[in-house]
């Protein structure tokens, strides 16, 4: 008969599983395995956010060129509080009804008469709105009906885009401090924090000043021609 010692009899038990320590080693590995893959996956994510914003921003501006060689001057928008969602979203939507032909250079609705005394009636697009993103679906080519107050421009976040162009007190068409007598206009994304603070922005120059861009809600902020 033979005789097997007690100490390889315990060291084979011992070889049949993990301990608790080894285990918990093994989870440990795979959660930080995971959380850099989550890590890499979201960074890739949002860069192709940010380009993507970029490139809707380039349309944009490139359609609000177009509208100023076509009538003038760009379209007069106001955003009084680039805080508030609501101020943006107006501002946007104002933008997007201007651009596709619903609304005069200084905001007269079809049938309205302008600040020279004249009628408006429904202008040409200059802007194909299917190519960007919009808070409510727009169906291709479609012209019939002015765009509703729910539609306007989106970012990839969802939140819509900041345009300012707009000085009621001086600006009018043919007059002294009109058309083509400031810097330029203003348009950004809010980035993916989607927040911005209203300090900063001249809207009188159409200039932002450097400071708004270093501000904590506006460091990740997306202009147009950036």
């Amino acid at each position: 008969m033979l005789y097997n010692p007690p100490h390889i009899y315990s060291q084979s038990k011992r070889q049949q599983g993990f301990t608790l320590i080894e285990l918990l080693m093994v989870i440990a590995v795979i959660l930080i395995l995971a959380g850099i893959t989550f890590g890499v996956s979201r960074g890739v994510q949002n860069a192709q956010a940010r380009t993507k914003a970029k490139a809707e921003l380039a349309t944009i501006s490139q359609a609000i060129e177009a509208f100023k060689s076509k009538y003038g001057d760009y379209p007069w928008v106001g955003t009084n509080n680039v805080s508030a969602k609501g101020a943006r979203e107006g501002g946007s939507h104002g933008l997007l009804k201007t651009l596709v032909g619903w609304q005069a250079v200084d905001g007269t609705q079809s049938g309205g008469t302008n600040s020279l005394g004249q009628t408006f009636t429904n202008g040409d697009s200059v802007l194909d709105a299917s190519r960007l993103s919009l808070s409510r679906d727009w169906p291709t080519g479609s012209t019939e009906a002015s765009p509703s107050e729910e539609t306007y421009f989106t970012d990839p976040w969802g939140n819509s885009y900041v345009y300012i162009y707009k000085d009621p007190g001086q600006h009018k068409l043919g007059t002294a401090g009109g058309p083509w007598s400031r810097f330029g206009y203003i348009l950004f994304s809010l980035g993916p924090d989607g927040s911005a603070s209203s300090a900063g922005l001249d809207e009188a120059s159409g200039e932002i000043l450097p400071d708004f861009k270093d501000e904590d809600e506006n460091i990740d902020n997306i202009y147009a021609g950036e």
